[in-house]
């Protein structure tokens, strides 16, 4: 026969597909029909001859070609099952040597095939003799695409009547199966190997695609081997590994060695892997040179790694369990006899000598898989100087995966990772190579996998050479590990008590606090002392949030989570923890906006711990004051103004007069200088109202200060309405009433209260109200007026008397009638009502108090 490769058209290709599809419709029609009439069998047979010889075509491709095989296939499935289904009709074994005769070797060996696979299944038969004829015959094909399916039909035939057994008769044992798999798995590699050489040397490119079309053929012996039953981890090594490693060795072809190590790797039992690390290992030394071995250890090294996972959970189960049974088996324990003892005692002398090796997260205590992937590596190294620094960094990443998982308490092995990387990168410093996606890949893997595998972080700052690797890598890089530290850190919510600990977080962050949205943000000026805090304050350019990615406002709200895990019982080192928050998250600048208020709440937490006589006190006080300052200094000054309310009302409560007394300044000095805004005005002289009323331990002096500066403020107000609301609000300033939470009552504790304070306020506000220019509005702020006026008349303040209180009415009943609104009347409505019935009340006092508003 001649070697002479016939090249055809895809479009030629395309129609003889078609051809040979038809013929094989056509013939397997044929085929059933005289199957299903009696006495027709030969005629059936020789249908399914016709349909067979269209696979001695050697004119498809190899993805065409498997069209046509599962067309074939699924005919001879069905005369498969109609002899099956008839055995004792037709004697199989003369079938089986009558179908040898077809006159072409192709359609002869697919119904040998056939009729083998059906007479395997049949009680009695002879087993290993149809085996060994089968895999015999079938050498008789040595066409690359046609022996490959050939043998994988055979495959695919015999797979369910492989015999498992031990049995030393015609029916076979395990032995004979696994010599049937491995020899058909090594003439298979040999033909998919002999394919390259196929065509034209141009075609190089496309036979690699059609073989690697092809390999699963291949690589299906391998999953029959593994689904054998009875096969140990002693026989695998003995036996199967080495047969197969031979093959894999002496083909010498990149695509083969690569392909089916992988399929040795993801095959068989994990067990069998570490039985036999010593045999794969060896073998990987002897491949091709142009073989990429990386990719071959490491699907390996994560196999193992996988497994030791799954076994670490399966004893923390296991643990788990038996230290609940703990009770039960101690209590059998006591009830032992001596007797008991003695037969104990017996049974541990017959024990073997050699006790059984230890197994830890399912590795053997005996085997150092680091070790052993450590050296090996470092030999391959030596072996292959020309591979890539991302080949490297890969298998770097895989070991440590290994070590992290097998030997989680083996830091060391981890550090020597680390400064291996760091030192063949720092080697390739000056090429693209060292800069490529792929190695910058590599070395983040590494970095995030130690940040997400630890439990405390602590233990990966204890890694001498982390920070430094972390440093040598691009900024992004950097970013992606400094969110997962975040991440991990606030996943765990385990508390950062050390100073050390602090800034070695905070390191480990710094890209975040400093390059938050890609640049270092404006330059605004964050204070250190107290210079800065009577300093110029000119305008640094405000930082605008609508600007600022969804992603970055996210990564400031961690960062501010991160300061309320700095947690100390010792209330200097929880000072210490937060004076160095602040100092490393000063570096962002601008962005301590969103990060500050964190360590204010952290400090006025922390104040509340200290004792009031404690010289400590003052100290933190200073520190929120300086913390407050540089947020207002970040042009946000109504946060800044709310942060000094609330500090000024926690140093209050704790009795720091002079400190509570200067934060509040602080406010009203913000509220002069950066607060513009007319509703903002009037929102923030409410807060400072709301907070100031609740105070207890200002002096008279100092709180009328304060109280008579909020009340003039308010009566600044650009609006009118916003003024006369201010007013009548700073009027509750002068008539303090009791906060239960502070265990005061009304006729028991003693209040501040200037009745004429109150009644200027609302009088004040009277006329302020009546000059608007919106009759509405006046009648609606008198309205307002007046259920103020009536809440200090309930509650005896002798300067609110029932005849103001009836003018105001009166005043109101006037102008109503020129209000074309309904909202105002509402309102008035509803306050007269109230009027009617207290004077209704059954309380005698309450009732005789209103009955003198006659109006």
């Amino acid at each position: 026969m001649s070697t002479a490769v016939q090249i055809i058209t895809a479009e030629e290709q395309a129609l003889k597909l078609e051809e040979s599809l038809s013929v094989i419709r056509q013939q397997e029609s044929a085929m059933r029909k005289c199957l299903e009439s009696k006495g027709k069998l030969m005629d059936a047979l020789k249908h399914a001859a016709n349909f067979l010889a269209e696979l001695r075509t050697s004119l498809l491709s190899p993805k065409q070609y498997y069209e046509l095989y599962i067309a074939v296939f699924d005919a001879l499935s069905y005369l498969g099952a109609f002899l099956k289904d008839n055995h004792n009709t037709y004697h199989l074994a003369d079938l089986y040597e009558l179908v040898q005769y077809t006159g072409n070797i192709v359609p002869r060996l697919y119904l040998m095939i056939t009729v083998g696979t059906v007479y395997m299944s049949v009680p009695g038969a002879p087993v290993k003799e149809i085996m060994k004829d089968m895999m015999e015959m079938c050498r008789g094909v040595q066409h690359p695409i046609r022996g490959l399916f050939l043998r994988y039909y055979l495959s695919q035939g015999a797979r369910d009547y492989l015999p498992v057994g031990n049995s030393d008769g015609i029916e076979g044992n395990l032995e004979d199966s696994v010599k049937f798999v491995i020899t058909n798995f090594i003439e298979m590699n040999k033909l998919w190997v002999r394919l390259q050489h196929q065509g034209h040397s141009r075609e190089r490119e496309k036979r690699i695609k059609e073989r690697k079309e092809l390999q699963i053929l291949v690589g299906s012996n391998l999953v029959r081997l593994s689904q054998l039953e009875g096969i140990d981890k002693h026989y695998y090594r003995e036996t199967i590994l080495p047969a197969i490693l031979e093959q894999v060795v002496q083909c010498r072809d990149v695509i083969a060695q690569e392909y089916l190590l992988d399929v040795i790797s993801q095959v068989f039992p994990d067990e069998f892997h570490l039985f036999t690390l010593d045999l794969f290992l060896n073998a990987t030394a002897n491949l091709n040179p142009d073989a990429n071995v990386k990719k071959i250890i490491l699907t390996l090294v994560n196999r193992l790694a996988e497994f030791s996972a799954r076994e670490a959970e399966n004893e923390k189960a296991t643990a788990d369990k038996a230290t609940s049974d703990e009770q039960e088996v101690t209590e059998k324990l006591e009830k032992s006899t001596l007797e008991d003892d003695d037969e104990n005692e017996k049974e541990e002398k017959l024990e073997p000598n050699e006790p059984e090796v230890e197994v830890r997260r399912g590795v053997p205590v005996n085997i150092d898989l680091f070790e052993i992937f450590w050296s090996l590596v470092a030999k391959l190294l030596e072996a292959r100087p020309n591979l890539t620094i991302s080949d490297i960094t890969a298998l770097y990443v895989g070991i440590a995966r290994l070590s992290l998982n097998c030997y989680p308490e083996r830091t060391e092995n981890i550090d020597k990772i680390l400064e291996l990387v760091l030192n063949k990168l720092d080697a390739v410093k000056d090429t693209p190579e060292a800069h490529s996606e792929a190695t910058v890949g590599n070395v983040l893997e590494l970095l995030e996998l130690l940040i997400n595998s630890f439990s405390r972080l602590l233990t990966v700052l204890e890694l001498k050479h982390f920070l430094p690797l972390l440093s040598s890598q691009p900024g992004k890089s950097q970013k992606v590990v400094a969110g997962a530290v975040v991440d991990s850190v606030l996943r765990s919510k385990n508390h950062i008590e050390t100073v050390e600990e602090a800034e070695g977080v905070f390191n480990l962050i710094h890209i975040l606090i400093v390059n938050s949205d890609g640049n270092t943000g404006t330059n605004a000026k964050v204070s250190s002392g107290v210079s800065n805090l009577i300093g110029d304050s000119e305008g640094e350019e405000e930082l605008d949030e609508t600007k600022l990615s969804a992603e970055t406002l996210a990564n400031q709200s961690k960062l501010a989570k991160v300061v309320h895990l700095l947690r100390n019982r010792d209330t200097e080192v929880q000072a210490k923890l937060l004076t160095t928050a602040r100092k490393a998250l000063a570096e962002g600048k601008q962005f301590v906006q969103f990060t500050y208020p964190a360590l204010v709440f952290a400090a006025l937490r922390l104040v509340r711990r200290v004792p009031k006589d404690s010289d400590q006190l003052g100290s933190l006080f200073k520190f929120i004051q300086y913390t407050i300052g540089d947020i207002n200094r970040t042009g946000k000054s109504n946060k800044a103004l709310r942060l000094f309310v609330d500090a000024g009302a926690i140093a209050d409560q704790v009795g720091a007069e002079e400190a509570s007394y200067e934060l509040y300044a602080q406010a009203f000095s913000i509220y002069e200088e950066g607060i513009s805004d007319s509703r903002a005005q009037y929102q923030a002289i409410c807060i400072l109202a709301s907070s100031l009323q609740s105070t207890r331990h200002f002096s008279e002096e100092n709180y009328d200060t304060l109280v008579s500066k909020c009340a003039l403020y308010g009566s600044k107000l650009l609006k009118k309405p916003d003024q006369c609301r201010a007013v009548y609000l700073a009027s509750h300033l002068w008539w303090g009433v009791e906060i239960p939470a502070l265990g005061e009552q009304e006729e028991t504790s003693e209040f501040f209260r200037d009745g004429k304070r109150v009644f200027e306020c609302l009088q004040r506000a009277l006329r302020v109200a009546d000059g608007c220019m919106d009759l509405g509005v006046s009648v609606e702020l008198f309205v307002e007026i007046l259920n103020r006026s009536l809440y200090y008349f309930e509650r005896g303040n002798e300067q609110v008397t029932a005849k103001f209180i009836v003018g105001l009415i009166e005043l109101i009943q006037r102008n109503l009638e020129n209000v074309k609104g309904e909202a105002q009347s509402q309102h008035f409505e509803r306050t007269l009502q109230y009027i009617e019935e207290q004077k209704a009340s059954e309380d005698e006092e309450e009732s005789a108090r209103y009955q003198t508003i006659v109006y």
